[in-house]
């Protein structure tokens, strides 16, 4: 609904969604102001797990400035996917009906094969348009070494597989570090493989495992799956995180180690974030968050 003089009052209802992926977030919300950190309306989910779109009112220059530097094409399908201070400002590009409705999600500020201007759904439009040869053959292989992941934390989930092994979880590790072309293939390809094209796997920060024969259909695996996604949450301060729920994820191998300086908690951060890396000053601050992999690492896939 418009209300003149460039405002523009944003409403949509709740609707269903996807996997949650918090963040560790003191640290990051440490770097706004305090209006920032107040929580805002549109977080979390109400009583049958469906997330909140976002009830803001914003000027139009705030919603060109979203779009051009986010590809926020309506920020009423912007909400924050957890109601603590570990929340991450995400978009979908189409409403969510219900808890299990799974549609794509994007993670605002995060890096991925987005072109500067390009809004998601242009993105989600031209990946599916492409043809396998344009994808670079490293993008077609997974790459399963711990070492790729950023320096900081693969100590970290190679301590966490230890002792999950230890514990008698029988664990394979099928992905570590994906590039962006890497999540876009995997998005080009379907099948549910994944939802989004900006993952903590593009940061060195996540892993996918396998636990027993991988298959959930079959009632002993999905508990030793539900027993160990318990046990991760649980493991080394509550840090590690997965998606959805220990018992139900459209993810079941995701673990993921968020960083304190990764991704938006709220709306106005992402417009603050946006003026400032739109100013022109050279040496400021990135519109994306940047990885910090380790250049001396050569990332392979793995046969």
């Amino acid at each position: 609904m418009w209300l003149g003089c460039g405002i523009a009052m944003i409403v949509l209802v709740s609707s269903c969604g996807d996997a949650q992926s918090p963040t560790t977030g003191s640290a990051r919300m440490s770097a706004f102001s305090s209006s920032d950190t107040a929580t805002p309306p549109y977080v979390g989910v109400d009583a049958r797990g469906v997330p909140h779109y976002a009830r803001v009112t914003l000027s139009d220059d705030d919603r060109q400035l979203l779009r051009k530097v986010y590809g926020v094409e309506d920020p009423g399908r912007l909400y924050v996917s957890d109601s603590s201070e570990d929340r991450l400002l995400k978009y979908d590009t189409q409403i969510k009906r219900c808890q299990t409705c799974y549609v794509n999600s994007y993670r605002i500020g995060f890096h991925s094969v987005r072109r500067p201007g390009e809004t998601w759904e242009a993105l989600e439009r031209r990946v599916r348009s492409m043809r396998l040869a344009d994808f670079p053959p490293s993008a077609r292989m997974a790459t399963t070494s711990i070492r790729a992941l950023d320096p900081a934390v693969s100590a970290r989930f190679d301590s966490l597989l230890s002792e999950g092994r230890r514990l008698g979880f029988v664990l394979h590790v099928a992905d570590t570090y994906r590039s962006p072309e890497r999540e876009a293939y995997l998005m080009w390809k379907g099948g549910g493989r994944t939802h989004t094209l900006t993952s903590l796997h593009s940061y060195g920060r996540a892993i996918d495992v396998v636990v027993g024969d991988g298959n959930t259909r079959h009632a002993s695996t999905r508990q030793h799956w539900i027993a160990f996604r318990r046990w991760v949450t649980s493991y080394d301060g509550h840090d590690f995180r997965v998606l959805g729920t220990p018992e139900r994820t459209w993810d079941w191998g995701h673990i993921e180690l968020p960083g304190a300086d990764i991704g938006l908690p709220t709306i106005q951060a992402a417009i603050a974030r946006a003026r400032r890396c739109q100013s022109g000053v050279t040496g400021e601050t990135p519109c994306d968050f940047p990885p910090h992999l380790d250049p001396s690492v050569a990332v392979r896939p793995s046969p």
